[in-house]
């Protein structure tokens, strides 16, 4: 996509932190504390630590392009068109199921000041607002949309760090005893959980196109994007164990623990955070999404006029009312829940393919003199590999069959658009 480069360092950064810290942090400590107790700490520690082997791969990957694609690129160029145009297409699909998703999660947490609030109807017109208006500043200008992703960072970080330091002094050692009280057996159910609550730093290579200095600050936005959340979810999981003994039984998990310290208050700040939290990964959402339609239509896939720049705010604008349209139907029937185990799967296709695509990377391609590279040969892309199949493994074979799917789809439509073409 040819166009400005408005994206800075910052604004990368929040829009991997905003899609990485969403609106499973605010969900999933109970369900982690079911499976492992105050174990639970170190599910987000492991997944953490593996994932780092993942981001860094991205991180050298990034480094040999200045277009926007991200995993796309990557897989396209060391593995060939009709592989590209797979990881792709089912990354941008992902992406749209997951955006639709979290759009329906606010209101679980507008739950929490009355029922009314997370009445059905109440659901699906939130979810459509917001969808609507991310979709819409989006569509007028990139950096608009970043402002608004910085927006979100800043106002969903400031209460769970908040509620980090004022709980620290309620922790009672108590609660984390037994530690493990299920065994260790539930861990990786665990880490299946904590995987999909890691999924978004692979938002943050996509843009690179718009992009200040990308082969620079796209290894560094990934670092400190998974770095930073690994280490507040662990203390977040931390706190919430050591302050609400109850916390298996909670749907709000944050909230009642808050509550429990600083009182209502306290109760309202973790709402009005997962709702700013939700709400922030929306706005990376919109504004990410559509560049992977823009990328695979550049390369002639897809329509080339899905890359094509408004001519007055400089952005894919049709590539944003696609994504923006699917998502909003979708949205009106999906619900979180269903989210998780399909998007666990498909992201592996993304994670595998550009870990393994680093060698054929090296060998193709050149990056500027200076860019990051991984040390150690191929042993952190094989550790990449190797963490993504197990943790992809622990779920179940039903989203594989539908993954399968989707991609049989995807990939009838690039034969019928380059039958089309040929004809042409």
């Amino acid at each position: 996509m040819k166009g400005s480069r408005p994206l800075t360092l910052l604004d990368v950064t929040c829009i991997g932190v905003n899609a990485v810290v969403g609106s499973s942090i605010f969900l999933f400590p109970g369900r982690l504390a079911e499976y492992l107790g105050p174990a639970s700490i170190l599910s987000f520690g492991l997944v953490g630590l593996l994932l780092i082997h993942v981001g860094l791969c991205f991180a050298e990957a990034s480094t040999y392009f200045t277009r926007t694609g991200g995993p796309y690129l990557y897989a396209k160029e060391a593995f060939g068109d009709w592989t590209g145009f797979g990881i792709g297409w089912m990354a941008w699909i992902t992406q749209v199921f997951s955006w639709a998703a979290v759009a329906n999660a606010i209101a679980v947490y507008l739950g929490a000041l009355g029922p009314s609030l997370s009445g059905p109807w109440i659901v699906k017109g939130t979810a459509a607002t917001v969808v609507l208006s991310m979709g819409t500043l989006n569509y007028r200008g990139v950096k608009l949309g970043a402002w608004t992703s910085n927006f979100f960072t800043a106002a969903k970080l400031l209460p769970l760090l908040l509620f980090v330091f004022m709980g620290l002094p309620h922790v009672s050692a108590a609660n984390y005893s037994p530690f493990a009280p299920q065994g260790w057996a539930p861990m990786g159910s665990a880490c299946f959980l904590a995987y999909f609550a890691f999924q978004g730093f692979e938002y943050i290579p996509v843009p690179s196109g718009e992009v200040d200095r990308p082969a620079r600050n796209i290894p560094l936005a990934l670092i400190l994007a998974l770095t930073l959340s690994a280490a507040l979810y662990m203390a977040i999981q931390a706190v919430a164990v050591g302050v609400h003994p109850g916390l298996t039984q909670s749907q709000r998990p944050l909230a009642e623990a808050a509550l429990r310290v600083l009182g209502p208050w306290g109760m309202g700040l973790m709402v009005l955070g997962a709702v700013f939290s939700t709400t922030g990964y929306n706005a990376s959402s919109a504004l990410v999404t559509p560049r992977y339609l823009v990328a695979m239509a550049e390369d002639r896939h897809l329509s080339p006029r899905l890359a094509a720049l408004h001519p007055r705010f400089q952005t894919p604008h049709l590539a944003v009312v696609c994504t923006t349209a699917l998502t909003l139907v979708l949205a009106m029937f999906l619900d979180f829940n269903k989210l998780v185990d399909f998007s666990n799967v498909v992201v592996c296709a993304q994670y595998t393919a550009t870990c393994a695509s680093i060698p054929w990377l090296r060998r193709r391609c050149t990056a500027p003199e200076g860019s990051f590279r991984l040390p150690g040969g191929f042993l952190i892309p094989s550790i990449g590999i190797a963490a993504t199949l197990w943790l992809g493994a622990q779920g179940g074979m039903g989203q594989v069959w539908w993954s399968l799917g989707i991609l049989a789809f995807g990939l009838g439509l690039k034969a019928i658009i380059g039958f089309r073409a040929s004809k042409n």
